[in-house]
């Protein structure tokens, strides 16, 4: 099994909700997802689904203080009679890290994004 942690100094709900709503809007390699709201897991599938070498994601939010979170980046085979442990992928957790990172920044600061108005023309 491959973990990575990340923190952010955000709330457990903010941070959670950043990472969901990444899952849900942008294009992801992963597939069946799977959102426990309550406990602030995601869990992932990538590759073939009989395939010995396919991965599963698992993505923890939990608080530390009020005020801040950590994340925990869990990669493991979906296979359980892999004793090799062909499906964990050190690198998918470290790019899928650095992703998530990045987007959370992106989606929990709304000064950094900016948004335009339309301007309306009467004729």
């Amino acid at each position: 099994m491959q973990t990575s942690t990340l923190e952010f100094p955000h709330s457990t709900r903010t941070t959670y909700t950043a990472i969901k709503h990444l899952f849900e809007l942008k294009r992801t390699k992963f597939s069946s997802i799977k959102y426990n709201d309550d406990l602030f897991i995601i869990e992932a599938r990538h590759g073939a689904w009989v395939s010995p070498f396919s991965e599963k994601i698992k993505i923890k939010v939990a608080a530390t203080s009020s005020t801040s979170c950590h994340v925990v980046v869990e990669s493991s085979s979906r296979s359980i009679l892999n004793l090799l442990n062909f499906g964990a992928n050190k690198g998918n957790v470290s790019d899928l890290s650095d992703y998530i990172n990045n987007e959370v920044y992106k989606l929990t600061q709304p000064g950094e994004i900016k948004i335009t108005k339309p301007t309306i023309t009467f004729r």
